[in-house]
């Protein structure tokens, strides 16, 4: 998987210090458009020190080591709730919370105390409001927030622009509320936490020496004054950046019966053989990825301009994974292969119906225990493997087989928007023999009924002139990964026969005048998954099988003109 990174700046010390130099300048003009209160001779610790009805606020910061940012030359905003808002039993519970997490070895840049509580009530640079508008003003925990000259989200402010030393000084009548991303929670309700604990289990937090402040050496090794972290999680390949704060998403999560529910279904779909490399993990991690790829909806994604406004989700949901029409055909194989995205999304039965919404700091999560996306819409997908491409050729019989030619279909031919790609796949014997071709059936899932089809072209598609008209006979057979690792004997594929023990050789005869979609199998069943594997594991085998009379009368031919094999899950 490529690894996703969304930067997380935890600011300490040093990166407050670096921005000095840049924001003086910007703040004098930035000040005096605001409506001073008053300044204050001293650093902003003091400033909030010095006010007994902030002596609540102050005791959390000292506790968590937020005075001696506060009186350094750094330059912040607070926005420090009073007493009237923020009790001492409320101090006292931030305060035990920290020490609880530090004492447990939580590092501070990830202590909730400080992410949820220090950091939602504190800002980098200098800010300050005017007469009138609004503002959006990033706190040191990456939380966008509206300032105006009222309220701080929605808080009131009791003063404004108290500039000092080193920043500028807002009183709220109460404390921020933290108000988590659609990431966070995920985590944070009870009722869907197993999939935001599914998630924490790829995240991780690596660190980043070369954009890190170094502040001395000590033994040989560099510490750091502010040291700047990155937030990895390779799910987000799936999900989208959803711990982002200046998107907006929206997810629907299933409550923790139904999960384990639909883990439960799942994951016989996805039985790897004992030999694929980190099997465990790959059991563990697909079943349940599977459940929540296609849940994710991006705005960005699905505005439309309707009416003379900007409409989201209007008549169809893209999720993230999704692809628009142009796309489909470069993605799955047709365009018409529609995944991911679902039609009249809030109709009874759609997938924002008889949802809970929770509103979030960058969208909302869709919390449902009446699970309405069709695993046919997602991962249970229909396979096209165009003949005509070598990555998808496995081999031929060089004993009997001359290697297959691309063939083109023109557009001045009937059939030309009939063949896939407008091309396909001529394999030709060697001399009089019968030809033997082996295609690779990648990316597919255990424990499931499907229909396998060869469709097969006439030779008047690309050669109006063409003199081999007449059809051809083969058989099929198949062979895939057992259980054990290795690689199974061919099985011949009569119709509606799944039972693996077929040895009969069943003849396809294909019909001449048309693209003809033949049915080599109904409710073929693998017992092993490639899905997500590199190695295709199954590989299906076509092979004209004409007698000397047959071949001597022309009743058939032993040229195979094959456009695509289709493999789609079965359907009553």
């Amino acid at each position: 998987m490529k690894r996703s990174k969304i930067y997380t700046k935890m600011a300490g010390l040093a990166l407050a210090a670096l921005a000095i130099a840049g924001c003086t300048d910007k703040w004098n003009d930035h000040y005096e458009a605001g409506l001073p209160e008053g300044t204050y001779e001293g650093s902003l610790w003091n400033a909030i020190q010095d006010n007994s009805s902030l002596s609540n606020f102050a005791r959390v910061l000292k506790a968590t080591g937020y005075d001696a940012s506060l009186g350094s030359s750094q330059v912040f905003t607070v926005f420090a709730p009073t007493n009237a808002g923020f009790s001492s039993e409320q101090a006292d519970a931030v305060i035990a919370s920290y020490q609880q997490q530090k004492n447990a070895g939580v590092k501070d840049k990830y202590n909730t105390a400080i992410k949820e509580f220090v950091q939602n009530h504190i800002a980098l640079y200098n800010h300050s409001v005017a007469k009138s508008g609004a503002d959006s003003v990033v706190m040191m925990n990456g939380k966008y927030l509206t300032l105006t000259p009222q309220t701080l989200a929605g808080n009131t402010l009791l003063s404004t622009n108290n500039l000092t030393n080193n920043g500028v000084l807002f009183t709220l009548e109460k404390n921020v509320d933290y108000f988590p991303n659609v990431y966070e929670a995920l985590s944070s309700d009870s009722e869907i936490d197993s999939v935001g604990k599914f998630l924490e289990e790829y995240t991780e937090y690596e660190f980043l020496a070369s954009e890190s402040v170094a502040g001395g050496i000590e033994d040989g090794q560099t510490w750091y004054l502010d040291s700047v972290t990155v937030l990895t999680n390779d799910l987000f390949n799936y999900t989208d950046y959803i711990n982002s704060e200046d998107s907006v998403f929206w997810m629907v999560a299933p409550t923790n019966d139904l999960w384990v529910k639909l883990v439960k279904e799942y994951e016989p779909y996805f039985n790897y053989d004992n030999e694929v490399l980190k099997r465990d993990s790959l059991i563990h991690l697909q079943p349940r990825l599977a459940i929540i790829t296609g849940t994710v909806f991006s705005q960005t994604k699905n505005a439309k301009y309707m009416g003379g406004e900007y409409v989201w989700n209007a008549d169809s949901a893209m999720s993230v994974n999704a692809y628009n029409y142009n796309m489909r055909r470069y993605a799955w194989g047709r365009s018409d292969m529609k995944y991911y995205q679902y039609d009249n999304p809030f109709d009874a039965g759609g997938v924002f119906s008889g949802v809970t919404e929770v509103a979030c700091s960058n969208g909302k999560v869709l919390k449902t225990d009446d699970w309405k996306i069709d695993k046919r819409s997602t991962f249970f997908r229909e396979k096209l493997v165009e003949c005509e491409s070598l990555n998808n050729l496995e081999g031929v019989n060089e004993t009997t087989t001359n290697d297959p030619a691309r063939q083109s279909v023109g557009s001045w031919s009937p059939f030309y928007n009939q063949v896939s790609e407008h091309s396909y796949a001529l394999v030709a014997p060697k001399g009089q023999s019968n030809g033997e071709v082996r295609f690779k059936l990648s990316g597919l899932l255990s424990n499931i009924d499907y229909d396998i089809y060869a469709v097969m072209v006439p030779a008047v598609a690309s050669d109006s002139l063409a003199t081999d008209t007449v059809p051809t006979k083969f058989n099929a057979s198949i062979s895939y990964h057992r259980q054990d690792g290795v690689q199974s004997a061919y099985y011949y594929l009569p119709e509606n026969d799944s039972t693996l023990t077929s040895s009969r050789r069943t003849s396809f005869i294909s019909n001449p005048a048309k693209v003809d979609t033949i049915q080599l199998v109904s409710k073929f069943r693998l017992p092993t998954c490639s899905f997500g594997l590199r190695d295709s594991q199954v590989i299906l085998r076509l092979a004209t099988n004409l007698l000397s009379s047959e071949r001597r009368n022309k009743t058939y031919t032993s040229n195979m003109r094959i456009d695509c094999i289709l493999v789609k899950p079965h359907e009553e």
